[in-house]
């Protein structure tokens, strides 16, 4: 069965939740948070190694990281048309006269599109800073997972909050997510769709503040009261860099603590003071979205007393939320990294996908794109390397040829030479290659040669196989043992002889014989000058069948 993998990741750790099935029928099979200490946070290594020990058993690609929407920055642009692949030609154009303290160049921007009852349309655009999703994507890949989609957590509350029934819903609903380092606010209409949506830059991690860190930790910010604390849910949070890179959250607030411990650890008035702090934020976000009505529901940190303190203050009806999923034990999943898990598997979704630009999702043939260049550069250097080989060997063979040939033509010379000196010669012993015998006019000598010898040189590179025709069985061999023995073999003898004939057959290998060359000769020998001719041939003959290449 097919596994999904969402991950919501923060400055302060991640929350994850693996999902088992299809986006119409699916079950919680793992779910969990894991902090991040002070020296996970100093190097990515470390971080993407607790990662990695987390999901070292998920095994697939359907993953979706969800980041922060802390400090991103959000605007509402209103546009005449909806279409979404228009509107991403222009998004980008149209937004950056808004990103006041930022280059449109070092930002992705996506979008999503809002159901206000307004008559035109109206975008939700958020630009999320390249250099926070550079470092997101290489904690990925050091845990050695690549993520095709990157979201936010605004957009992943909605994926979780879809799996409530809406049949029922009548007005506009508010749904609060109270998460680690900020709280998302997202308000449906009664169709279900996105109305507004609202990042305050305050978590439960907030009531860890004024904790104590070990001395080898990373230094804490200045703490102060809670009650003189002014949070501006518009405003960027100083530096969020520890150990070089930034994940959103505010990193001034101690490392290493989960919900449980800084439950046990805070005081009444503390959470008291978290109340408030959340009660103000709240009451600006929706009086400037204009929701008047109620509920509101409650997910994420579920902390004592938070909902009637809300509800007194706001005086609106707020209420903790059950999306009714349960992981292992009985344990509730987390929202966000629910609704990642969710975009992962295919639900319903803002459809918002950071991967673009530079940092877009390799797909297919793109994912060995690299190594594939590398390959047929490698290919064709080869091939090259091989082609001079091939050239310098068939240089030298045509240069062996050509020596071959002009040996060939020095010994018809010479034996030419030699039938001149016999008295009454017969015309059929002189061999006529050189012409020394016809007789033609001078001025044709030099054509005549010219087409012999192209004839000749076409012959041989025929027969050593430089002619397009495979060279057959050894038959230049064949000639050079046979003269070879006749040298040897007739060294002793005083009177003249010569070649009358020669003929080669080459034979191919077979199932009774291996391949071969059949040699046919004529000879003559003329008696000595003692007239000794008796039994010559049949020494030659005996002599021939000893030799180990017959």
């Amino acid at each position: 069965m097919a596994n999904s993998l969402g991950i919501h990741l923060y400055s302060h750790g991640f929350d994850y939740v693996v999902l088992e099935g299809t986006a119409k029928r699916y079950s919680v099979s793992d779910s969990g948070s894991v902090c991040f200490s002070a020296a996970d946070v100093k190097d990515v290594k470390n971080v993407a190694k607790r990662i990695a020990e987390t999901s070292k058993g998920f095994k697939g690609n359907q993953i979706c990281l969800s980041l922060s929407s802390s400090a991103v920055l959000n605007r509402e642009l209103g546009l005449p048309f909806n279409n979404r692949d228009k509107v991403a030609q222009v998004i980008k154009f149209e937004v950056e006269s808004e990103l006041y303290h930022l280059n449109v160049d070092d930002v992705i921007v996506d979008f999503f599109e809002l159901d206000d009852g307004r008559a035109t349309s109206t975008m939700s655009v958020n630009a999320l800073d390249k250099s926070r999703l550079a470092t997101a994507l290489e904690i990925c890949e050091a845990a050695s997972f690549d993520p095709p989609i990157v979201d936010l957590s605004i957009a992943s509350l909605f994926n979780a909050i879809k799996v409530l029934p809406g049949s029922s819903r009548t007005d506009h609903e508010a749904y609060l997510h109270v998460g680690s380092e900020s709280s998302q606010l997202v308000v449906l209409s009664a169709a279900g769709m996105v109305s507004a949506t609202r990042t305050i830059p305050l978590g439960w991690l907030e009531l860890a503040r004024n904790f104590a860190v070990n001395d080898d930790e990373a230094t804490v910010a200045d703490s102060e009261d809670l009650d003189s604390e002014v949070f501006d849910a518009d405003a960027d949070p100083a530096d969020d860099s520890v150990g070089g890179f930034e994940l959103g959250g505010d990193t001034s607030i101690p490392f290493g603590n989960d919900f449980e411990t800084v439950m046990n650890n805070c005081s009444h008035a503390e959470q008291q003071s978290f109340s408030r702090a959340l009660e103000s934020e709240l009451r600006r976000a929706l009086t400037a979205l204009n929701y008047a009505g109620s509920p509101l529901y409650l997910l994420g940190a579920q902390i004592d007393g938070l909902a009637d303190d809300l509800s007194a203050g706001l005086s609106i009806q707020v209420a903790p939320l059950d999306l009714g999923l349960t992981g292992p034990n009985d344990s509730v999943p987390h929202a966000i990294a629910l609704g990642a898990a969710l975009r992962a598997i295919g639900a319903e979704s803002l459809e918002m996908n950071f991967r673009q630009e530079e940092y877009r999702y390799a797909r297919g043939v793109e994912r060995i794109e690299g190594p594939l260049t590398w390959a047929m550069v490698g290919l064709v250097f080869y091939f090259a390397f091989g082609m001079a080989i091939d050239i310098k060997l068939s240089q030298q063979i045509s240069a062996d040829t050509a020596v071959m040939y002009s040996r060939a033509r020095q010994k018809v010379q010479r034996l030419n030479e030699q039938v001149g000196n016999i008295e009454d010669y017969p015309d059929s012993w002189v061999i006529k290659n050189d012409f020394s015998a016809n007789d033609v006019p001078q001025e044709e000598h030099i054509y005549l040669l010219k087409r012999s010898v192209d004839k000749a040189k076409k012959d041989l590179d025929q027969l050593m196989g430089e002619d397009e025709v495979e060279m057959p069985q050894s038959c230049l061999e064949a000639w050079r043992l046979l003269m070879n023995y006749l040298e040897v073999e007739m060294a002793d003898y005083t009177g003249k002889w010569m070649i009358e004939s020669f003929e080669f057959t080459s034979f191919n290998k077979s199932a009774n014989e291996p391949a071969h060359v059949g040699a046919k000769f004529g000879i003559t020998i003329f008696p000595d000058s003692n007239g000794q001719l008796i039994g010559r041939f049949d020494r030659l003959q005996r002599n021939l069948q000893a030799q180990d290449f017959t």
